[in-house]
């Protein structure tokens, strides 16, 4: 897709030989932090090799949940992030979707390239101004803060609890309260009420990271509290922040292990429990990017022929 020429008061994206340097970099790194953690899976190969015994009998119901959840997780993200971006343009909520199912498959690369193809759909398709599309990340990147810092502070609140029912509580807790924000805010102020919702999601997306770390714990047959599990869940997602891996590539996993180590697992096994989570990324959520991929570019193609004025109708 041609990238539309920016507007005077558009911000020119990094596009010059340093920053690309760095991104080039960020991308040898992040592969190489990945490597290495496959690497060392097999430096305790007994302890490896009893999880993975035991994974090899899982039911298949927590297979199948921890392939669905993936997508479930990239669909409230597109749909957080359509509550953002409707203040500023249309979008329709189906397209949302399919264009941050194509971005993040596209931001594994270097360059990320689905974040930028994305901000250039949106000012030739959806008449959203660059600035526009930048304001509303900068607005995305802050909820997810708030959401991980909420997250964060549940972790350290339930540390140590033995009562499963209680840590579900406190961290469910701050789901229902964001849901019943954004609802008083509906009859009061909606810009509001929006930018609650979109945290709402946010929040919940990450109990659905919550959900899978539990899943692979449980299909590696490690015994660890769901305390420990919220709090190497919050590791899992300030991971997620660093700039220069995509979606988290190589740091997530070394996160993850370190704080699995601290909470009494060796790191190969910590290390096991995200690349299975990796693994389970590629069973539906790859394929429904590609899906979501193609979908745009029909989107694209119909638009170029002059068969829809506006492609946001879905």
């Amino acid at each position: 897709m041609k990238t539309p020429a920016l507007e005077p008061d558009d911000p020119v994206p990094p596009t010059g030989p340093r920053p690309l340097f760095k991104r080039a970099v960020g991308f040898v790194i992040s592969v190489s932090l990945f490597a290495l953690a496959l690497a060392a899976v097999g430096v305790r190969r007994e302890d490896v090799a009893q999880a993975m015994a035991h994974a090899s009998s899982a039911p298949p119901w927590l297979i199948a949940a921890l392939a669905i959840l993936p997508a479930v997780n990239l669909a409230l993200i597109a749909t957080s992030l359509w509550f953002i971006m409707t203040r500023y343009g249309r979008v329709g909520l189906v397209e949302m979707n399919q264009l941050i199912f194509t971005a993040w498959l596209l931001n594994f690369l270097p360059m990320k390239p689905g974040l930028m193809g994305r901000v250039a759909y949106h000012k030739r398709f959806n008449n959203i101004r660059v600035r526009d599309s930048a304001r509303a990340l900068v607005e995305s990147m802050a909820l997810s803060a708030i959401s991980i810092g909420a997250l964060l502070a549940v972790a350290v609140g339930v540390r140590g609890m033995t009562s499963t029912g209680l840590v579900i509580a406190a961290t469910t807790a701050p789901a229902g309260l964001m849901i019943l924000a954004a609802l008083v805010a509906m009859t009061r102020w909606a810009p509001a009420a929006r930018l609650i919702a979109a945290l709402a999601l946010r929040y919940l997306d990450i109990l659905v990271w919550v959900a899978r770390y539990v899943l692979c714990f449980q299909i590696l047959g490690a015994d660890l509290a769901l305390s420990d599990v919220v709090l190497i869940t919050t590791a899992s997602q300030l991971a997620q922040l660093v700039p220069f891996a995509g979606n988290g590539l190589g740091v997530r996993e070394w996160a993850v292990g370190v704080v699995g180590k601290a909470s009494g697992l060796t790191i190969p096994v910590a290390l096991s429990a995200d690349l299975i989570n990796r693994a389970a990324e590629l069973v539906l959520a790859v394929p429904l990017s590609f899906a979501a991929m193609w979908a745009v570019t029909l989107r694209v193609r119909r638009h170029r022929r002059g068969r829809e004025s506006v492609p946001a109708t879905a």
